[in-house]
């Protein structure tokens, strides 16, 4: 049984127990996107559902979510790989930067 399965079945659970699967899956997201940054030397990150999931998640809900999914775009696009790592980073870094106060 996955995490949100687990905690649904919490007696008095109450919206916490939700909370905490959601919170839980914007963290795996957000360090999703951190280690696809890190990868990206070798490997691209378009090529990764995982890492495309990860960005819709990581993107929905900030203020600013569109614009930074376009720079995403742009970033995996640069094909020398320093710039690369360090543009993927930056915007990682700037998702995970918003969602600090609530995780």
């Amino acid at each position: 049984m996955d995490r949100a399965g687990q905690l649904r079945n919490v007696a008095f659970g109450g919206s916490w127990s939700e909370q905490i699967a959601g919170r839980e899956e914007l963290l795996h997201a957000l360090e999703t996107l951190k280690h696809a940054a890190r990868r990206a030397p070798q490997h691209d990150p378009r090529q990764d559902m995982n890492v495309g999931l990860a960005l819709d998640l990581a993107s929905r809900d900030h203020p600013k979510g569109a614009i930074l999914r376009a720079a995403w775009a742009r970033g995996v696009a640069i094909t020398a790989p320093g710039p690369r790592v360090a543009e993927l980073s930056r915007i990682a870094n700037l998702l995970a930067e918003a969602y600090r106060g609530r995780l």
